[in-house]
């Protein structure tokens, strides 16, 4: 069981839930956050997000807590590069795409944390895989 990776997966899994939370929490400041075009039923490609950004880090957490082999340890260090460089294009396109006038600062400074907390689990990840026990 990796302590490090545990907590850092958690805190990712926080950050991904909160950037959610910041969306939704404009509705209380006169918002309108319906997307243009919702007829009530969520797409597909929702449930496909909140599959790979919420569930599956569960089921990382319950992994690291049950598995220890050397092949694990590379599908983890793996797993983890592939949503480090999703949060960075994340945060890229937060950063393009906002409106000068009105920067979602607290959502780019979510996005910051979120990529760097991240990057410090593809390093303990890589220290894990590389290691003999």
């Amino acid at each position: 069981m990796n302590t490090r990776l545990i907590v850092l997966w958690i805190l990712l899994l926080i950050g991904m839930i909160l950037h959610f939370n910041y969306h939704v929490s404009e509705i209380f400041y006169g918002i309108d956050v319906v997307r243009p075009g919702a007829n009530g039923k969520m797409p597909i490609s929702t449930l496909t997000i909140k599959t790979i950004y919420y569930h599956l880090p569960i089921l990382y957490i319950l992994a690291l807590l049950y598995f220890n082999g050397k092949v694990f340890r590379g599908i983890a260090f793996g797993v983890g590069l592939i949503y480090t460089v999703s949060h960075g294009m994340h945060l890229f396109k937060e950063i393009t795409h906002t409106p000068l006038e009105t920067p979602e600062i607290t959502q780019i400074n979510l996005l910051v944390i979120v990529l760097l907390v991240s990057l410090l689990m593809n390093f303990e990840s890589w220290k894990w895989f590389r290691s003999e026990n």
